[in-house]
């Protein structure tokens, strides 16, 4: 009477490692490849989240904000014309020097006050502001903070 083999190998011994270890290491290599792409495309998702629609490349480097140092005595360089009570974007906003053709506005108060900045809020600037000053906001509003510059119009400030 013959006896039949109850178990069996699943894969012949014969090539059963050879045949998979090349598709293994292949597979491996194909992990890390994907996962280097994807960080390079986080990385490079979050670049444009930070330079943004129009913005230059010295944005994402943490120089977007011109005016973020600026302070009582410092001047601006112009900034898009308003008429009235209306808001313009200022992004471009920077701090350049006093007896520079570029300056157009003087700092007269810096209020450090993001609810301020928020709701573009004119009274945070009334203790710099005089009578007859041509008075100008320029609000910043970041992640959980914000200032507001006040401004008046010329070089020399009054």
């Amino acid at each position: 009477m013959s006896e039949q083999a109850a178990l069996a190998p699943v894969w012949p011994e014969t090539g059963a490692v050879s045949a998979t270890a090349p598709s293994s290491r292949l597979g491996a290599v194909l992990g890390v490849v994907v996962l280097l792409l994807g960080v390079a495309a986080a990385l490079l998702v979050g670049l444009l989240i930070r330079i943004g629609p129009g913005g230059e490349l010295r944005d994402a480097f943490g120089g977007g904000d011109g005016t973020a140092e600026a302070k009582a005595g410092d001047c601006v360089a112009e900034l898009p014309m308003i008429a009235g009570m209306e808001a313009k974007p200022a992004d471009d906003a920077r701090v350049v020097g006093c007896g520079s053709a570029e300056a157009a506005y003087s700092v007269v108060g810096r209020v450090q006050d993001a609810s301020a900045a928020r709701n573009r809020s004119a009274s945070a600037c009334e203790p710099y502001f005089r009578p007859g000053d041509d008075g100008y906001l320029l609000y910043r509003v970041g992640d959980g903070d914000g200032y507001v510059l006040c401004l008046v119009r010329g070089a020399n400030g009054r």
